[in-house]
């Protein structure tokens, strides 16, 4: 599994929107993350404006999920 489609697996089981994933994963890092930054990590990969998704927003966006138990650890 591409790190791309465990994002879109998190925000589909937790029923996170993708703004709302981008501030979750800003609060976790302390660094800015925007919903424009999380639409081109999810964008399909054909796409010009795609932009690999990094392993660091994956585990923050699941730290803080699990924090609020919007998923299983």
């Amino acid at each position: 599994m591409t790190n791309r489609e465990r994002f879109l697996a998190l925000l589909a089981e937790s029923g996170v929107t993708q703004v709302e994933s981008a501030g979750m994963i800003a609060g976790q890092t302390q660094r800015p993350c925007s919903a424009r930054t999380v639409r081109s990590w999810v964008a399909s990969p054909e796409t010009p404006s795609a932009r690999p998704c990094p392993g660091w927003a994956i585990e923050a966006l699941e730290r803080r999920l699990k924090r609020l138990k919007k998923v299983v650890a």
